[in-house]
């Protein structure tokens, strides 16, 4: 009888633990790696730009946004896409799209250089990108392309779970009409370095690896293509520029900007 009541109170002891502790899942590979692409593609800096140069008298100053579709696994998004200051518990559901908006600023340099760089934060998490580049172009003449070499960096901040940096390089070429219009595409290559914490341990009720608690770090290395378009809305100073990017695993991001400059 003894027996009976000690085994019957051990089973209502780890039913109530097993009930009140965090249910802790798996999450497949194919989940993970959607989130990472993700990141990839969200962390992405384009200064939104053709290969020309502006000059050593040239500037510009522009409100930005970006536009990134977010994996299917919403819970996993819910999880880590949230700032560092959020409680799980207030997180809502994410938008099929995340919308950053950036403000960008760039100047022309002698030796047909360009610099310039970008601060976004996405508003819902605080999701902060803070960019930078510097381009130069090796090739312009009236009415024949302009070509360019562009390297660029970016690091997203201020996640609870995530971080990430972006180092890129693009070669990219532009034709103008009449300086109203120009048209432009780059190719390139970016590595992106992210880590993410998941378990018990960083707030999360997924876990990325087979523990409850890990940390998973990747080095990406892949390709990207953007085709672009930027015209005077007012001149001879206020410029609309928008374009389109894809990652290497074909998912596309859309980019525009508003800028006032020379």
């Amino acid at each position: 009888m003894f027996c009976l009541r000690r085994s019957i109170m051990k089973l209502i002891f780890w039913s109530a633990f097993l009930l009140t502790r965090p249910l802790f899942g798996a999450v497949s590979d194919t989940d993970i790696d959607q989130y990472f692409y993700y990141l990839t593609r969200a962390n992405s800096y384009s200064p939104i730009e053709h290969a020309g140069s502006h000059g050593t008298i040239g500037w510009g100053l522009g409100a930005g946004i970006s536009s990134h579709q977010t994996p299917a696994n919403q819970e996993l998004m819910r999880e880590h896409w949230r700032g560092r200051n959020q409680d799980l518990s207030t997180v809502g559901n994410t938008p099929r799209q995340v919308l950053v908006p950036r403000l960008h600023i760039h100047k022309g340099l002698p030796w047909s250089i360009d610099v310039g760089g970008a601060f976004g934060q996405e508003p819902s998490t605080k999701a902060t990108l803070i960019s930078g580049y510097g381009q130069w172009t090796f090739f312009e003449a009236f009415a024949l392309p302009a070509f360019a070499l562009r390297a660029s960096y970016s690091r997203l901040m201020a996640l609870a779970t995530t971080d990430a940096s972006n180092l890129a390089f693009e070669g990219v070429a532009s034709y103008g009409f009449l300086r109203l219009m120009t048209i432009y595409g780059a190719v390139g290559a970016q590595r992106d370095q992210i880590r993410v914490r998941s378990g018990s341990s960083y707030g999360t009720m997924l876990s990325l690896g087979d523990v409850e608690s890990t940390s998973v770090q990747r080095i990406l290395v892949g390709r990207t293509r953007t085709i672009g378009l930027q015209f005077q809305v007012l001149p001879p100073f206020w410029i609309l520029a928008a374009e389109a990017k894809a990652s290497s695993n074909g998912e596309l991001s859309y980019l525009a900007k508003l800028s006032v400059g020379m």
